[in-house]
């Protein structure tokens, strides 16, 4: 049987939602509180984290923060010691990883690659940028001479080989490669760099203009020519009139920035001294999620273990039941709501990228051509089930999770909770005209 008689579908069925589970959720610092932050999604069930191990204050002066989602830990940095620290998601078995000595130092922000297994930090003062172990050890220079004014928030583009870095004063975004070679600068004229956030799917750079109360973006192929102008037209302006916007962190999935404000300027903008968030294109209004003493950074865990917890990370607070419902397709690209949780693709913008893979594969009797399926798909759920089926005809489909017609023959662990499933028939294809495999997805009990 020939690919071409090879066929897939996506379809779904739902049932009522019961229980809320809780994975994921967004952390961040308040500097003026000296407090390490956990919340939902639309900043409800705030609470602070108390600490216990080598510290029981995150410090007198804490900054970045990264998220280690599989490792279920936070990294911060305290300028007030001139360190930089690491406990578990409940605040148990805190750890010093490095403490600068020699004083004039400023550690400002911190990023992961989990991959490498490797901890990046920025040191205003000293004008550089650092990595070590994520425990710490083998502390490397990375780039010196980082900025005119030092380094000031940074994102990495691991796939790429990228980081990206700002100027403290100095106004600039620039671009190394992860050794520290091919330097780059990428944009002058800001006010105050106070986050940057690299989306590399889309080629999209994100950054916070302090002083000018600004949430920026900007394509990265504007940059192939060599540095841009704030003023240039590519840059494109998303969110206007805050107070005193800081952190900035991406959740691609969703299509949502999150980011803080410390509220140096407060009663001059919106959502000082608060965490709020927005829309990658600023679409809709800012949401103030959640409000503190002196917000600095933030980061995300981007799991979730139920359909109402998705539904709080990527719709509005303010949408309507209409549009949240797991029957509704809002973006009207023929996938419901309940689909998109199960594939973790974005329900407000239409996309194509997250369709299973059909193919041929081998099977238990030698020689004979098995029919299988590979997709992305949610794991650790409460309410999710996703049935592979397959059929002769489209008319009559077999399989379901008490009988199945298909067997796993693997399962890869993703980031944020997702999972690659592969999937493969039960019986070979051999002497069938046509094979059809779909896949249900089921949310409910």
């Amino acid at each position: 049987m020939g690919m071409a008689m090879i066929r897939r579908c996506l379809c779904w069925c739902l049932l009522t939602l019961v229980s809320v589970a809780h994975a994921g959720g967004v952390f961040w610092t308040d500097r003026g509180a000296s407090q390490l932050k956990r919340m939902n999604f639309d900043g409800t069930a705030l609470q602070t984290i108390s600490l216990s191990g080598a510290v029981s204050s995150p410090g007198s002066n804490i900054r970045g923060l990264a998220v280690d989602v599989p490792g279920q830990r936070i990294y911060w940095a305290d300028n007030g010691a001139d360190r930089l620290l690491r406990a578990n998601f409940d605040g148990t078995s805190s750890v010093i990883l490095h403490t600068v000595t020699g004083g004039n130092s400023f550690p400002a922000d911190v990023r992961l690659d989990l991959g490498n297994a490797e901890f990046y930090w920025c040191d205003q003062l000293r004008n550089r940028i650092q990595r070590s172990t994520l425990g710490g050890t083998s502390v490397t220079e990375i780039i010196t001479t980082a900025a005119p004014t030092g380094p000031y928030f940074m994102d990495l583009d691991v796939a790429a080989g990228k980081i990206y870095w700002g100027d403290f004063d100095g106004g600039a975004i620039y671009r190394a490669n992860l050794d520290g070679s091919g330097r780059e600068t990428l944009l002058t004229g800001n006010n105050k760099t106070r986050g940057v956030g690299v989306h590399p799917a889309e080629g999209m750079l994100y950054w916070i203009n302090r002083d000018d109360k600004k949430v920026h973006r900007c394509p990265l192929s504007a940059f192939a020519s060599g540095a841009i102008a704030l003023t240039d037209p590519a840059v494109q302006t998303l969110y206007t009139g805050l107070d005193t916007p800081h952190g900035l962190v991406l959740d691609i999935p969703a299509r949502k920035l999150y980011w803080a404000d410390t509220g140096g300027n407060a009663g001059t903008g919106n959502g000082d001294r608060a965490v709020s968030r927005g829309d990658f294109d600023g679409s809709t209004p800012m949401e103030v999620l959640a409000t503190g003493t002196e917000p600095w950074d933030v980061d995300l865990d981007r799991r979730c273990a139920s359909y109402a917890e998705w539904r709080l990370r990527c719709f509005r607070r303010d949408a309507s039941a209409a549009q949240t419902d797991p029957a509704a397709d809002p973006d009207d690209d023929g996938l419901p709501n309940a689909v998109e949780y199960a594939l973790d693709s974005p329900p407000l913008h239409a996309s194509g990228s997250v369709f299973a893979g059909g193919f041929l594969t081998t099977g238990p009797v030698a020689g004979a051509p098995y029919h299988a399926v590979k997709f992305r798909r949610r794991a650790g759920t409460s309410d999710l089930t996703c049935v592979v089926q397959v059929s002769t005809n489209l008319i009559t489909w077999l399989g379901s999770a008490a009988e199945p017609q298909t067997t796993e023959i693997e399962v890869r662990p993703l980031a944020d909770g997702m999972e690659e499933a592969t999937v493969r028939t039960l019986n070979p294809v051999s002497g069938y005209t046509s094979h059809f495999l779909r896949i249900t997805v089921a949310v409910g009990p």
